[in-house]
């Protein structure tokens, strides 16, 4: 997790404040979005909001957004270091794929594509950039999650990537596009 100085940066103005204001009306007895799903489908505040009332156990040290900062950005590294296994595990696929068509010669390169795709994901800016501000680890999460389950080709893995792209549906909207 990168931690800068509170506004950040990088991430200035990101959405984690957003977020952080959003736990400050629980104690109020407001629930935010609860009947928006446009906006926050329902599962999202329900992983995101524990840990705002967690980080209000922490005495603050010194910026009381840092805690939450904290809970919330491992959550999400969580999602992310799940990304990283199945974009591996796709890459994977595709190299199977590749080399029993002939296409691809089995040898010192097996790891190459795998090793390469999760490497380039981890250099780009953008996933970088996101995770700093944005919870978009999750419904990629989910949407990769999809995906790895319906190219599975053990016997009924499609309903379990159904309840993946469902659970992804309940985090954000995107990861629809699988269905």
């Amino acid at each position: 997790i990168l931690l800068f100085r509170p506004g950040g940066f990088i991430a200035d103005n990101s959405d984690y404040e957003f977020y952080y204001a959003w736990g400050l009306t629980l104690p109020m007895g407001y629930t935010t979005f609860e009947y928006l799903w446009t906006a926050y489908p329902p599962l999202f505040p329900a992983l995101m909001l524990p840990d705002f009332v967690w980080s209000s156990y922490i005495s603050p040290w010194v910026e009381p957004r840092l805690a939450f900062h904290v809970l919330f950005g491992l959550e999400l590294l969580l999602f992310e270091i799940g990304n990283f296994i199945l974009i591996y595990r796709l890459a994977q696929r595709l190299q199977a794929e590749r080399s029993a068509d002939g296409a691809f010669s089995p040898g010192a390169a097996d790891i190459a594509l795998p090793l390469k795709a999760t490497v380039f994901y981890a250099l780009l800016f953008a996933p970088v950039y996101t995770l700093l501000g944005w919870f978009e680890a999750m419904p990629l999460f989910f949407l990769l999650l999809g995906l790895e389950l319906l190219l599975s080709r053990r016997r009924g893995m499609w309903i379990a990537s159904a309840v993946a792209a469902a659970l992804g549906f309940l985090v954000k909207l995107t990861p629809m596009m699988l269905v």
